[in-house]
């Protein structure tokens, strides 16, 4: 069974809205509990916006939380290689 061209557009909204939402609630939260001060001072309160209110939540959360820039992980940093041989032949 095929389904008619309205309902197979009707599936493409439903899945594009859902990704759309739960792309940004993962990534708010990520941002949120990375970040070591939001404004008003209040994580939960941005963590219950996020996940309660969708795709407005997380936007809000994008625009008006963030007070400082968040802290990256840190990069390995491979030691210098010495560009000299040892050469203990001699």
């Amino acid at each position: 069974m095929v389904p008619d061209l309205q309902t197979f557009l009707l599936i493409c909204a439903v899945l594009l809205w859902s990704g759309a939402q739960y792309g940004l609630m993962v990534w708010a939260v990520r941002d949120l509990i990375r970040r070591p001060v939001v404004r008003g001072g209040n994580k939960i309160a941005w963590g219950i916006l996020i996940l309660i209110v969708p795709i407005f939540g997380p936007l809000a959360y994008a625009v008006a939380a963030p007070l400082t820039t968040a802290p990256r992980p840190p990069r390995f940093v491979a030691p210098p290689r010495s560009l000299v041989t040892h050469d203990d032949a001699f």
